[in-house]
């Protein structure tokens, strides 16, 4: 599965930037300078399977890739390696190449293949995680730079049914910001805190937020520590609506407070529901 092959990956500690199609990693394996890995957000195992969406972005994506490592590492040339094999879906090492040995932070790197493909069996540059986090920093800080007032941005709620005022907040909130993650309570989460279980069960309740436009990645939200998530996800700031102003949990990002959407609810859809069932 696509969650099992990224936490291989390293994600999401080797992110490098989310786009709406691809995540871009760095590798934790340097194969040499500047590797990355390029993977698609869809569960696909066959390249033609992919959407037309995903096609078309990968052309901005790659300009992306080839500008900022060749600003970062003058690199001589870079290669898209599509393997597939002991990690089915579809993706891309992303390897630059050189001629030469190149410095960087007073470590050595060797092109030690150069000029022949490379042999990805062979760890050629042993980095540790601080080196790994520098090299991800340099290449983010050669990306093209976003308008964009935040990175990442995280919004959370049970969507049990969903309706326009929590379309408001996502979409409010992607126009601040790169990313906008969104965290589903789970039918677990939402027993114990609730006392009753959800009408839709959480399967369907993310796939139908992971469905909208807006919203960038969807994860569970199996507890109110919000901090874990700021911590782990790298969160610039977290969007709720302003009826959470003074009751939020303390967090260590910049919050938004949007107003409410005082005519809709999940609570009023309940309770229409409800009358209309006794009708």
């Amino acid at each position: 599965m696509l969650k099992d092959t990224l936490e291989k990956f390293g994600y999401p500690r080797t992110l490098i930037k989310e786009y709406k199609h691809w995540l871009l990693l760095a590798r934790e394996k340097q194969l040499t300078l500047g590797s990355m890995i390029l993977i698609c957000k869809e569960e696909k195992h066959n390249f033609h399977e992919i959407s037309l969406e995903a096609n078309s972005e990968l052309s901005v994506v790659s300009k992306d890739i080839e500008l900022s490592a060749k600003k970062a590492f003058n690199y001589d040339k870079i290669n898209y390696n599509m393997l597939m094999m002991s990690d089915p879906e579809v993706h891309f090492h992303v390897i630059p190449r050189y001629s030469q040995t190149v410095s960087y932070h007073s470590q050595e790197f060797v092109d030690t293949d150069w000029p022949k493909p490379i042999d990805f069996t062979q760890n050629h540059n042993s980095i540790n995680a601080e080196q790994l986090e520098l090299i991800k920093k340099t290449i983010q800080a050669n990306l093209p730079k976003s308008e964009k007032k935040f990175g990442t941005i995280y919004t959370s709620g049970c969507y049990d049914l969903y309706h326009f005022g929590h379309l408001n907040i996502f979409k409010k909130s992607k126009e601040l910001c790169d990313r906008l993650i969104v965290g589903v309570s789970t039918d677990e989460l939402i027993l114990s805190t609730k006392g009753k279980k959800p009408v839709i069960p959480y399967e369907e309740r993310a796939k139908i937020i992971s469905s909208i436009k807006y919203v960038d990645e969807v994860i569970p939200q199996e507890d109110k520590n919000k901090q874990k998530v700021v911590d782990k996800y790298g969160i610039d700031a977290i969007s709720v609506g302003d009826d959470w102003k003074g009751k939020y949990p303390p967090v260590t990002c910049e919050m938004i407070y949007f107003p409410y959407t005082k005519s809709v609810s999940s609570t009023i859809l309940k309770d229409t529901l409800k009358l209309i069932g006794k009708k």
